[in-house]
């Protein structure tokens, strides 16, 4: 229980103080992700939806516009300040922001008909505990949807790409593997339908921004990223833009339906 009040502090620190940077930020807004989890998360209108880690909303307003209700859950506070502000500014009536724990949702059993969850796995301090819940709340048939950024199965890529990101950002828990999210889904009774492997480009000045990255970490993560291994380079799309002065990457993601049994 310690580490994980620990790791919800630290993503209340981090997320608290950049919710404004996340709030304007094109990556989170809306990219190709966001497109499938909509195609992915089809609503008729009367659906109760939670979006998980919903950050400043941009899921859930995506998905309000053909549901019933959107509980929009996060962590930190300011997040959901960004997401009821935004939400207003688009005249969203159904959204109810709700400051919560993945991990353990005061929702009731088998009352929910969808569970969205996009760039935020990575982030919860037991994803395991966070899937068992979302088990519980679901209606039988019910559908989780969710977009996390993912490790290539080699170890080697696997520690690297995970030291980077904790380097970058102290709130971060772990970008799984995709086989392993596929055992732990398995393991309960949550059935992949549809899935899609796929990627979120960035550069590294914009990457390291958003987190307030200290100075001395980001001259240390540039020199690893321009000294990476060939295999990584590869894994990644990393290259220096033409004029030297950023470099462009890009994350795996997984995006995937899975259907409780």
């Amino acid at each position: 229980m310690t580490q994980q009040n620990d790791a919800g502090r630290a993503a209340q620190r981090m997320f608290g103080a950049q919710a404004p940077q996340y709030a304007q930020s094109q990556v989170h807004a809306g990219d190709h992700r966001l497109d499938v989890v909509q195609r992915f998360a089809p609503a008729a209108g009367n659906e109760w939806v939670i979006d998980l880690g919903t950050g400043t909303g941009f899921t859930a307003f995506a998905i309000a516009a053909n549901a019933r209700r959107v509980v929009a859950s996060d962590l930190t506070l300011p997040m959901l300040r960004e997401t009821r502000r935004i939400g207003q500014e688009r005249q969203l009536s159904n959204i109810m922001p709700l400051q919560n724990r993945a991990e353990a949702l005061p929702i009731a059993s088998d009352s929910i008909d969808l569970i969205t969850c996009r760039a935020a796995g990575h982030h919860f301090s037991d994803l395991a505990a966070a899937f068992d819940e979302i088990r519980r709340v679901l209606k039988p048939g019910g559908a989780l949807v969710m977009a996390d950024s993912v490790s290539p199965e080699e170890d080697e890529l696997y520690h690297w790409f995970n030291d980077v990101e904790l380097r970058r950002d102290y709130s971060h828990i772990e970008n799984r593997k995709v086989s392993v999210l596929e055992g732990m889904l398995a393991a309960r009774g949550l059935h992949i339908v549809e899935r899609e492997l796929t990627a979120t480009y960035m550069t590294f000045n914009n990457w390291v921004e958003r987190t307030a990255t200290p100075a001395a970490e980001v001259a240390a993560l540039r020199r690893d990223f321009r000294q990476a291994t060939p295999q990584a380079k590869a894994a990644f799309l990393i290259a220096e833009t033409a004029d030297g002065a950023d470099i462009s990457f890009a994350w795996p993601c997984f995006i995937f339906r899975a259907v409780k049994g």
